[in-house]
This record gives C-alpha cells, structure tokens and sequence, in this order.
C-alpha cells in the first residue's frame, strides 16, 4: 500500500504551509469567476459557462480504458492492474472561454473520466500542448485577467506586448506569448490525430510523480482537407470519423526523474522525453458511432452538466505542483456559478 503522505516530499507550498497556500488558492479563484463573467458579457453568453473551455466539441460516454497485461510492477497502484479495463466519458472542448469557430487559434483539450465504480472515478485533463504557458497558478490567473474579453488582432497584440509585461514581468511574458503562439498557429486536421499532456504531474502511488499524455495509436488515417466555411469543422471531421471507425490512444506516463530535468511546482518546463521516456500503460478506446443521433446529443447535454477536475481522484493519485494545487478552488467556485450553486 502506497503511503498517502509521500506527496509532501515533492511539494513546496506557498506561503510555507497549505494553509497559508489555501487562502492564496481561494483569493484566485474568485478572480477566475470575475473572469467568468467577462467572458459572459463579451460573448453575450445567455448564462455562466465554464471559465474555460466553454465549447465542446465531442462528448462520449461509452469510451474504454483498458490497461496492458504486461504493466510494469513499478506502476501497478490501486485500480491500475494489468488487464483491467474501465468504461470511460470523454470530452473534447476547445480551451477558450468564449465559444467561436473552430477555425479559431485556441488550444484544444481532451478530459477523461476513468468510471472504476460506483465511489470511485479518475478525471485525467489534458492538452495539446506538452508544457503550460504558466509556470504557477498566479502566473495563470495573471494572464487569463489580461487576455479576458480581448478581441481582434490589435487588441490581443497590445494585450500580449504592453499589458501581460506589466502583470508577469517582461520574461515570463516573453515566454508566454512565445509557448501559445506557437501552439495555435499549427493547423490541426482531426482532434483524433492530436497528442495531449497533462502539462502537471500526478502522484502514481510508490512510483511517485508522473505526467501523463495520450498519443495516438498508429495507424489512424489522415485528416482530409477542411471545410473552412464550417464552424464546427474539427466536430465535423471527428463525427464523420467516428461513423467509419474506432478512435485509439495510448494512455502514456513519465515519470519523475529529478526536480532540475521533470520539476514538479514549474508547470512551464516540458519534461524532456529522453530523461522522462513515455511508458504506454493503457489504451483508450472511442468506439464507432453515431454521434448526431437522439440518444448522443442527450449524452452530451449531460456532460456538459458535469463538473471535471484532477481532483476527482484517490489519494493514491493525488494531483500536484502549484498549478494543480490551484485547481481544486478554481474549479469549485466557476463551477458552483455555473451550475447556480453559489
């Protein structure tokens, strides 16, 4: 049995204690709901929507997670054990917090929930980018209050050149504005082809910290060429995908090597794969469907409802770092005034 306090060799609170770290955590998360209503008065949202990664692009939940036989004894922890298999909802969202068109420049995301039983479930929340933008949760809270309501070219640069320097310092903003606009300039043909990180680590029980990733299994077909004129374009392609074939990922884990190389509080360091090699652990299975009949839209209707979080977890594999520290405040308080229960 894992001990369920060794996440506290590999954790640095701010403030000195969690407690002093808490009461930072809930003082951001208020500023996260001020930015949630930003984004309602700007996108004339008709009500609170999620403070990010407002618009869903696919929402399933008959998707599997089933584990190698051949797991590594280091990293067989409490439900992770060769061969086990789980049903699984999956959600696919653009990151903004203002639906647009998914020809927009956004990050895409993909959360994961792992149903192991009636009182047991694991939210894995992922991005297409391996490392965050912010190295913390005041760095996060910083940008998103920048950014919140920007529209249109000028404004945005003006934003990114004049306005972010201000709040984070000139370096942390260079290095921002360089990681995102690098990330969304790519063309992306089918979410299905995508790679996501965690961008934080998790503990995985006596292995210790790890970041998780989901790539694509090999074989899958290329995108074909968009529809530019369709605003759910990346919907589109990954339904049309969907009716023809099964969508395949490998659940991968690095693991932690040393707080210089695979930091666990710097959420900004990517953890290079030659010192943190991926170990493929599971795969997770999108079974062929119809995602525009009456029974799937209901299932997404009902997902959107749902709140996911790094937090919806067991001890064993607690979230860490700053940033994912953060989240379980953030993530409560959006999500009460979203779902009106303030």
């Amino acid at each position: 049995m894992s001990d369920p306090r060794q996440h506290e060799k590999y954790e640095q609170y701010e403030g000195g204690s969690p407690e002093a770290e808490r009461k930072v955590f809930e003082e951001l998360a208020q500023r996260i709901v001020r930015i949630q209503r930003i984004n309602q008065e700007t996108g004339q949202l008709p009500g609170p929507d999620r403070a990010f990664h407002a618009k869903t692009t696919i929402a399933v939940d008959n998707a599997r997670v089933r584990f190698h036989t051949d797991l590594p004894l280091s990293l067989r922890e409490g439900f992770v054990q060769p061969g086990a298999e789980y049903p699984a909802l999956v959600r696919y969202s653009n990151a903004a917090g203002v639906p647009a068109a998914d020809s927009a420049q956004d990050l895409r995301g993909i959360a994961v929930r792992i149903v192991v039983g009636d009182d047991e479930r694991h939210d894995l929340l992922m991005l297409n980018l391996p490392a965050s933008h912010a190295a913390n949760a005041r760095e996060f809270v910083e940008f998103a209050e920048v950014m919140a309501g920007a529209s249109g070219t000028a404004q945005v640069a003006y934003r990114f050149l004049v306005k972010l320097p201000r709040a984070v310092g000139r370096p942390a903003a260079t290095r921002m504005r360089k990681t995102l606009q690098k990330a969304v300039a790519r063309k992306i043909g089918s979410l299905s082809q995508e790679r996501y990180w965690s961008q934080a680590p998790i503990l995985w029980g006596d292995a210790g910290p790890v970041q998780y990733q989901l790539r694509p299994s090999p074989g899958g077909l290329p995108a074909p060429k968009p529809d530019r004129a369709d605003r759910d374009r990346l919907r589109t392609e990954l339904a049309a995908r969907l009716r023809e074939r099964d969508v395949v990922y490998e659940l991968c884990l690095q693991r932690f090597a040393d707080e210089a190389t695979t930091p666990v509080e710097n959420a900004s360091v990517e953890w290079p794969e030659d010192v943190a090699p991926p170990v493929p652990v599971a795969t997770l299975t999108i079974p062929r469907q119809d995602l525009d009949s009456n029974e799937a839209v209901a299932v997404t209707r009902r997902i959107e409802q749902l709140v996911f979080t790094p937090w919806r977890t067991t001890d064993a594999f607690r979230p860490l770092g700053n940033l994912n520290r953060s989240r379980d405040a953030a993530y409560g308080a959006s999500s009460a005034r979203r779902l009106g229960q303030e």
